[in-house]
């Protein structure tokens, strides 16, 4: 009886350790997760930036054709047919200019963009790929500790056994 107590203890005791390790893992594996809903988040929010941006631009681009357009009405019903010639190419000169303008000012927030872009994706990459060695090596140093926990209750009872008690 007092031999089968003893028996329970120890078990009690390696288990509630081996228990308190696995706790830390499962602990470890929580923070993995926020890890990478935070990753999500972050490329969610890169999403909708890019799609902000994009329909900035094209309600510039919309803006500018209307504008464009009203003064063609405009130089149309004023002008005669030599000077709607030159009106004409003033206005294209006008719109190449803008075009130009338009382009030159998207293209760094697009190239900023896409240089998060494309930063968020190499981190996100490579954190996963730590995460998930850590992960492995977690998994195989649980084994390896649940092996040593059974040594060590065979070990401790042997002992107690043999002290007599």
């Amino acid at each position: 009886m007092a031999r089968e107590q003893l028996s329970n203890g120890v078990d009690l005791l390696w288990d509630g350790w081996l228990n308190g390790f696995k706790t830390l893992q499962s602990l470890q594996d929580d923070v993995q997760k926020k890890a990478f809903q935070a990753f999500t988040y972050q490329k969610e929010l890169l999403d909708s930036t890019v799609a902000t941006l994009n329909a900035m631009e094209e309600e510039t681009k919309k803006a500018t054709q209307e504008w464009q357009d009203k003064v063609q009405t405009s130089v149309n019903g004023i002008s005669a047919n030599a000077q709607l010639e030159q009106v004409t190419t003033w206005l294209n000169n006008v719109q190449e200019i803008n075009d130009k303008a338009q382009a030159l000012s998207w293209k760094p927030s697009y190239a900023v963009l896409d240089l998060f872009v494309q930063s968020q994706t190499h981190l996100e990459s490579t954190v996963k790929a730590a995460l998930e060695q850590q992960k492995l090596e977690r998994e195989e140093t649980l084994y390896k500790i649940e092996e040593l926990t059974e040594l060590l209750k065979g070990a401790h009872k042997d002992l107690l056994a043999s002290v007599g008690v």
